[in-house]
């Protein structure tokens, strides 16, 4: 009778190596994905004359990004699509660590009473998207 069994050591390893990453895996994230979600991450700056704001965007599209300013509230929201490596398009490809989060996003966050909101700008550049906002009175910083 033949052993047909592998013994291939790089094998071995990859395999165990994708189990344990597999585990790992569904432990953080449940049985796939880390969402469809996320949350980027906000600074926010109080200057005597304005709020500024400041999300970490890398990655994401100018057009997928939506800011809308209301009576004490700001809202950003948009899209970012997973990374992938260029590659022909029927070049397979196996994940193995996803960390960098990806699919839509929504950020609200209160603001004062006293924006001027006819008056608001944003700028989106090197992957931060800062959102000027004046106040109709400026007053002293609080420290």
């Amino acid at each position: 009778m033949m052993d047909t069994t592998r013994r291939d050591v790089p094998d071995a390893l990859s395999a165990e190596f994708t189990q344990v990453i597999g585990r790992f895996w569904r432990w953080q994230y449940g049985e796939f994905s880390p969402g469809d979600s996320w949350s980027p991450q906000v600074n926010v700056y109080r200057l005597p004359d304005r709020f500024e704001v400041c999300m970490e965007l890398a990655g994401v599209q100018r057009q997928t990004i939506e800011v809308h300013v209301e009576q004490g509230r700001l809202t950003i929201r948009g899209v970012r699509t997973a990374p992938e490596p260029e590659r022909p398009h029927d070049e397979p490809i196996r994940i193995v660590c996803m960390e960098i989060d990806h699919g839509s996003f929504r950020r609200s966050i209160t603001l004062p009473t006293n924006v001027a909101l006819e008056r608001v700008e944003s700028v989106y550049a090197d992957g931060l998207l800062w959102v000027r906002l004046p106040l109709i009175e400026p007053g002293p910083v609080d420290r």
